[in-house]
């Protein structure tokens, strides 16, 4: 009867460890893709401008949508145009439900996010 007692105090006590460790793994692989993406949005962006094909804004919102990210997180797009060189500058918010999980990145312990930056240069094609 002792041993049946000490095994359920051992999965009352593990378990919880093991979903919260399986929840923050699988937050960090999200936050990978979402890198990614955000990544992928600003070179996308820059090529998009220096080609002469649109805004910076559109672009990203349609990459950040292709990869199944929501527009509603994107905290800001920076663009700067000189003679000749687009930069892109695209800044994500990716949330999380971890608890604390951000300042293993160096960010504030009661963030509900992930803070991503990602930044492209293209030279701009002359007509």
């Amino acid at each position: 009867m002792r041993k049946r007692g000490a095994i359920a105090t051992e999965v009352a006590i593990t378990l919880p460890l093991i979903v919260f460790m399986g929840v923050s793994v699988m937050t960090l692989i999200l936050t990978g893709w979402a890198k990614i993406i955000t990544t992928d949005a600003a070179r996308e962006a820059a090529r998009h401008v220096a080609l002469n094909l649109g805004t910076a804004q559109e672009k990203v919102e349609e990459v950040i949508t292709d990869g199944h990210l929501k527009v509603a997180n994107i905290k800001k797009v920076d663009v700067i145009e000189n003679t000749n060189y687009v930069t892109v500058t695209v800044e994500y918010d990716q949330p999380t439900i971890v608890p604390g999980l951000p300042v293993i990145f160096g960010q504030s312990p009661w963030d509900d996010h992930f803070h991503l930056s990602s930044t492209s240069v293209f030279k701009k094609e002359k007509p």
